[in-house]
């Protein structure tokens, strides 16, 4: 019986097998070593988006030419993650030295909109929302925050858990937004009409 439930097992495996195609992959370097590249977001027009973590920039990649550009930031930025937003402006968080930003790609201007506690030192992860407002983690603050696009105000949550550590964040269809409390057991869960964190233990 062992025998034949393996031998049923391998079938579909061997069949998908044989069906497989070679993938083709291909590979940009980035111009400037040892800068961290990380988070690629692909915009509207094809650009691939990304921060240099180490070398304190914003740039994108045009995979048709090859071709790269590069957007300086601050020394210390220590950018961590970025997202282009429908209107087309990038957002990018500075890990480094506790700021959102906005970069404006026609024009290279930046405009900074600082955290409004001295202990979100590290904002990390973003997404937007239906109303194109930001929400965002910070990391080692032990925050979730939402940033309102129109009039730049920040707002911040605390995590309940002490080390909740929150990292990884999305937002459902019923626009609540969920969290990963990195250096707990849980999950969090943000209910944005109120601003209230509930956090959900898992079993492990």
């Amino acid at each position: 019986m062992r025998r034949a439930s393996l031998l049923l097992l391998s079938i579909p495996l061997l069949a998908a097998a044989a069906m497989a195609k070679e993938v083709e992959i291909r590979e940009w370097p980035v111009p400037w070593a040892d800068s961290r590249p990380r988070d690629p977001y692909v915009d509207g027009q094809g650009r691939v988006w990304f921060v240099g973590q180490r070398g304190n920039y914003v740039a994108y990649l045009e995979p048709g030419s090859g071709e790269f550009r590069r957007f300086e930031l601050d020394e210390g930025t220590l950018p961590h993650n970025l997202i282009v937003a429908r209107d087309g402006a990038v957002w990018y968080t500075g890990n480094g030295n506790g700021h959102i930003g906005r970069l404006d790609p026609a024009t290279g201007q930046i405009r900074k909109y600082p955290m409004p506690d001295a202990a979100a030192r590290d904002p990390h992860t973003l997404v937007q929302d239906a109303a194109g407002d930001l929400w965002f983690t910070v990391q080692g603050g032990g925050f979730i925050g939402r940033l309102d696009a129109r009039t730049g105000q920040v707002r911040l949550i605390a995590a309940h858990s002490e080390g909740s550590r929150p990292y990884g964040i999305v937002i459902d269809r019923q626009g609540r937004v969920w969290v990963n409390l990195f250096g707990t057991n849980k999950l969090g869960v943000v209910d944005p009409a109120s601003m209230t964190l509930t956090e959900i233990a898992l079993p492990r």
